[in-house]
């Protein structure tokens, strides 16, 4: 009877010139997934809102370098200036009025169905031009429009700067001595909020005059009751309220998107994350203004 090699009794992955001596069983152990413990969770929301304390520093940094550039504007560059300012409220207000009216034309025509269909259910027909004023006027309309203006403006000017850094174009500006915020930023800026100003005031009347049709058109109303009840609705505080949140969304929705352009990164793939990051930014803005502006009338 021959003796046993030691070799013979080690697994097969275990036959190497290396190991051929070593005679042993190594047991194999599984790395067992590390648990979230409370330490890990609240660690990481720490660092979370280091994150987020940061990037609301730098955001503010950069706003007050935006309004200071605009503020400090040479006067040599008043024409390129000008010029900017007024492609920028042709590109929002302008191109988009086809659009924009045509869910006005939409949203008064739905609102006043509704409206009516409950109104003649309750018996409370005469406060159609009312019901739009409350919904339309002070709430949806300059909601709809800064969403429709992030869709088409928002993501282009994101778009526009982000591509900007990454070809080195504010760069070489810099290098020349223009400021990109000046030059590039500010005139979007004020741009914007003229032009959602201005497209507030023009979808909430082609709102109102079709949901003065459809009432119309549905036998609820007659036109001169249902336009002394938006007479009766409404107010020049609404007015003031209305070109007031379109100024701001539109500020807001330009520097959002400017700063998400700017400051996305210098690779083709940091493209679309900064039009991305510059949505999300403007959407939670553009919510959180109005709600506010709602807590603020109503209480």
């Amino acid at each position: 009877m021959q003796p046993t090699r030691p070799d013979e009794f080690l697994p097969p992955y275990r036959h190497s010139e290396q190991l051929r001596s070593t005679p042993v069983f190594l047991p194999r152990f599984e790395p067992e997934e590390p648990q979230r413990t409370p330490l890990r969770l609240i660690s990481a929301l720490g660092s979370a809102t280091r994150q987020f304390g940061a990037d609301a520093l730098i955001l503010t940094h950069f706003i007050g370098a935006v309004l200071r550039g605009g503020l400090t504007y040479p006067g040599t560059a008043r024409t390129h200036w000008a010029r900017n300012l007024l492609t920028q409220v042709r590109f929002t207000a302008v191109q988009a009025l086809p659009f924009l009216g045509t869910i006005a034309v939409l949203i008064g025509v739905t609102v006043i169905v509704q409206a009516n269909a409950q109104a003649v259910r309750f018996g409370v027909s005469d406060v159609l031009g009312r019901i739009l004023t409350s919904v339309v006027v002070r709430e949806l309309g300059p909601l709809l429009t800064a969403i429709v203006v992030l869709g088409r403006s928002g993501t282009a000017i994101a778009a526009e700067l982000a591509t900007s850094t990454v070809l080195g174009e504010t760069d070489a500006m810099e290098a020349m001595g223009i400021d990109p915020l000046q030059y590039l930023v500010f005139p979007r800026v004020l741009g914007g909020a003229i032009s959602v100003a201005l497209l507030v005031v023009f979808f909430n009347a082609i709102t109102l005059g079709s949901g003065a049709l459809a009432a119309w058109a549905l036998r609820a109303v007659s036109i001169g009751e249902y336009m002394g009840s938006l007479r009766l609705a409404l107010s020049p505080g609404d007015l003031v309220l209305m070109v007031g949140k379109g100024a701001i969304f539109g500020a807001g929705i330009a520097t959002l998107c400017a700063y998400a352009g700017l400051m996305g990164g210098r690779t083709p793939p940091d493209i679309p994350r900064s039009v991305t990051h510059g949505v999300v930014l403007s959407l939670l803005f553009v919510f959180a203004v109005s709600a506010l502006f709602t807590v603020l009338a109503y209480t």
